[in-house]
């Protein structure tokens, strides 16, 4: 599997919670962006010759791709159709806020290529999107779904957030059922972070906001598994639950099983032949680099900031990290040896006896042989397992 992600890092209004590489009152860079990232696709192709030759996953992510104009979103398409190819059922993610998906909007969307719209609800309650910062009211959120599938949108992905300072496990599981009454094909649902720099978590550091406990936060995440489950939900990433394997994120699942992807806008990050790549967070020099830059002598990656090369145990290591956040089918042992050329019980034979004594994980028989699988006791205590191969 391979992938592009595209990073449009503009917003109308930031998140009030929100760390990301995003910026508000920037539109006036649109249309030089746009045409950036298409020139920074054009470069890559020509300057990293042993690039899988189609795509398989491509993904508008910000910041409010919905933001972009349609005609942006379908000339980006076509330059990685002509440049690298697309595989026939590749999947066409674009990030949507729900304040700015009209219905004109979201069926030239469609009509432009993309097959699935991953919209950042968040909440269903009014109150919760004032504390977040949202730009969008619930009405909207509920519209945004059903203009969305009257598009002809056959795979939809919700996020919802909980742990938000005043929110109940009622209001949780409210938010839930009407998250299931719209049907949706994929559910996100992560637990708010309070990041430095932030203006949530300025409030809670002044005292006017409190903080969800831990154990609120653990009641609603098991909240959720329990809801999704009976509701025929599966529960295929730590994060992430879908109707059936075909709603599963693929794009994300690049990133989980740790395979290549390029990245390409500022601030996006790409893995690829042993390199991660980091480009610039800077809208302005990211268009600047762009322009000065042809495809002929530009190196492979023109806004980089950044350079890594990887090693064998890094790649291990992140291998088994991201790849146990798959509750379903975690780290296939025979897969590994074939990548690394080495066992798992070989590379992690202490770190195996510790998560597996502990119950945090098991293997697994599956078709294709033994898989490394989180238990139930493990997804709840998750991070005790993903630091054991930091």
């Amino acid at each position: 599997m391979f992938g592009i992600y595209l990073h449009f890092p503009f917003c109308i209004r930031r998140c009030k919670y929100c760390d990301f590489i995003t910026y508000a009152g920037k539109d006036e860079l649109m249309a030089d962006y746009a045409a950036s990232l298409i020139s920074e696709l054009r470069i890559q192709r020509r300057q990293l010759p042993s690039l899988p030759s189609q795509v398989d996953t491509v993904f508008f992510g910000g910041g409010t791709p919905s933001l972009m104009r349609s005609d942006w979103v379908e000339s980006v398409l076509n330059c990685i159709r002509g440049e690298f190819g697309l595989a026939p059922d590749t999947e066409i993610t674009l990030e949507a806020n729900p304040g700015t998906l009209s219905p004109a909007l979201t069926n030239k969307l469609r009509e432009a290529g993309v097959n699935r719209l991953s919209i950042g609800v968040q909440s269903f309650f009014e109150r919760d999107l004032d504390l977040l910062g949202r730009i969008h009211n619930r009405s909207q959120a509920i519209e945004a779904i059903q203009t969305a599938r009257e598009a002809g949108f056959c795979n939809l992905s919700l996020d919802l957030m909980f742990g938000i300072p005043g929110q109940s496990l009622a209001d949780w599981q409210a938010n839930l059922e009407q998250a299931l009454a719209l049907n949706v094909d994929h559910l996100s649902l992560y637990s708010l972070i309070l990041e430095p720099g932030t203006q949530l978590f300025n409030d809670v550091r002044d005292g006017k906001l409190e903080v969800a406990s831990e154990e609120l936060g653990a009641d609603m995440y098991e909240l959720a598994l329990d809801t999704l489950a009976a509701e025929g939900y599966g529960h295929y990433e730590i994060s992430n639950w879908s109707r059936g394997e075909e709603f599963e994120a693929r794009h994300n699942k690049i990133y989980w099983k740790n395979q290549p992807y390029l990245g390409v806008g500022a601030g996006a990050h790409s893995c690829i032949n042993d390199l991660r790549v980091a480009n610039t967070a800077s809208i302005e020099q990211y268009i600047e680099r762009l322009l000065k830059a042809s495809p002929q002598n530009a190196s492979a990656f023109p806004a980089a900031v950044e350079t890594i090369e990887l090693d064998a145990y890094t790649e291990q290591q992140e291998t088994m990290m991201m790849g146990m956040r798959l509750t379903r089918e975690g780290v296939l042992e025979s897969a590994f040896q074939e990548r690394f050329g080495v066992s798992i019980y070989q590379v992690f034979p202490n770190e195996l006896k510790r998560i597996t004594a502990r119950g945090l994980a098991k293997w697994r028989d599956f078709p294709d042989g033994p898989h490394l699988v989180l238990t139930r006791r493990g997804i709840l205590l998750g991070n005790q397992v993903f630091q054991e191969f930091v």
